[in-house]
């Protein structure tokens, strides 16, 4: 166990209300127990919530990391598309069948959307219980457990705020999904540069330098970064100025606004295009400087970022826009970038949005049929 200890990172992340107790590294998992241990003190009930399609063999190690500390173990599968209301109310109904309290513990392994959920249930169960947080890759670690996603009710998407409930998070490099040329390595690609230009010019700079690292699947590079990453979103989330916490959210209102229209493209393409679009929103406000936009753009494309090749009516994207927008506010304000570290809410009038929207489709439209890179007139 020595040698495991050893092979760990851990850093403490700023969180909302607190900070979690990051490890990562190989083998992470075998920690589990002393870590759950010392989540409550004295073990009595471990609660482990994992997804159906969670790989066995991980499950069955925590569950017996869990019961060797001590604890008696419950699992609780959920399905994979978890992130509403009416899983966590689901869950809740589970906590009260076992007779959770606020002295046991939840043990949450899976995506972002499973660990949001399990983040806003054990948030509020009894005040507060412990959850121990396994993101199976980075982008759980970022959007599940540090800065949780806002939950969906009905039709209406990320409209219920989470805050951060886990105290402690293992990162198993060596359970983590994918290559580095998997959608998921992809989406955390696009989230580091996020959160790099929102934090300052020498954290950006210090990003296009590892780029190549990082696409090239380097193991000690890709832990730095993540630790690096989650740092700098746990500071923007726990600024005390709501202008910097906006910061969190560049690019995705026009994402999402994708999202709805291709629901088949990644995630990850759809957000590095919503931080071009907000970034040429910007400059056409004189705002940011035309070289601050390219570099973006030159580092998006040095993470290896897929461009997002279709055919849509500029009329149905700003009508998809729009809705994603009235769903969280009635002005018209998007998060744009003004500066190397400095992405901030502005108002942006629906004649320019139009002008760039259909801009945006004309150039996309032109490339369907072939697979060039994005090279476009709209710059």
């Amino acid at each position: 166990m020595s040698d495991v200890r050893r092979q760990l990172s851990r850093q403490w992340i700023p969180i909302v209300g607190g900070s979690c107790d990051l490890r990562l590294g190989e083998d992470a998992v075998l920690s589990a127990g002393k870590v759950m241990r010392d989540s409550v003190g004295r073990p009595h009930l471990c609660v482990i919530v994992h997804s159906t399609n969670e790989e066995r063999r991980l499950v069955e190690e925590l569950q017996r990391q869990a019961i060797d500390a001590g604890f008696s173990c419950v699992l609780y599968p959920v399905e994979d598309k978890c992130r509403t209301s009416d899983c966590a109310a689901r869950l809740n109904s589970a906590f009260a069948s076992y007779g959770i309290t606020a002295d046991d513990l939840c043990c949450a392994v899976g995506n972002a959307d499973l660990i949001s959920v399990a983040s806003s249930v054990c948030g509020s169960w009894c005040q507060g219980m412990s959850l121990l947080g396994i993101p199976r890759d980075e982008v759980a670690l970022f959007e599940g457990v540090l800065i949780p996603r806002a939950l969906d009710v009905g039709n209406s998407t990320g409209v219920v705020s989470v805050r951060p409930a886990a105290r402690h998070a293992l990162l198993d490099l060596s359970y983590v999904m994918g290559s580095s040329e998997s959608e998921e390595s992809r989406h955390a690609r696009v989230l580091m540069v996020g959160a790099a230009l929102s934090s300052s010019e020498i954290e950006f700079s210090h990003l296009w330098d590892n780029a190549h690292l990082l696409v090239n699947g380097d193991a000690e590079t890709r832990r730095a970064q993540i630790i690096e990453t989650a740092k700098q979103r746990g500071k923007l989330d726990c600024s005390s100025a709501m202008a910097v916490r906006n910061s969190l959210s560049f690019g995705r209102l026009f994402a999402d606004a994708c999202a709805t229209l291709l629901p088949d493209a990644g995630y990850s393409s759809l957000l590095a295009e919503g931080m071009r679009f907000c970034a040429r929103i910007s400059v056409a406000q004189d705002k940011l400087p035309l070289d601050d936009m390219l570099a973006l753009d030159e580092l998006l494309d040095l993470m290896e970022i897929e461009t997002v090749i279709c055919d849509l009516d500029e009329r149905d994207l700003m009508t998809a826009y729009l809705h994603q927008k009235n769903l969280r506010s009635r002005r018209n304000l998007l998060e744009i970038p003004l500066a190397m570290g400095r992405v901030r809410l502005a108002s942006v009038e629906n004649d320019m949005l139009e002008e760039h929207i259909g801009a945006w489709c004309d150039a996309h439209r032109k490339m369907c049929g072939n697979e060039e890179k994005y090279e476009s007139d709209y710059c």
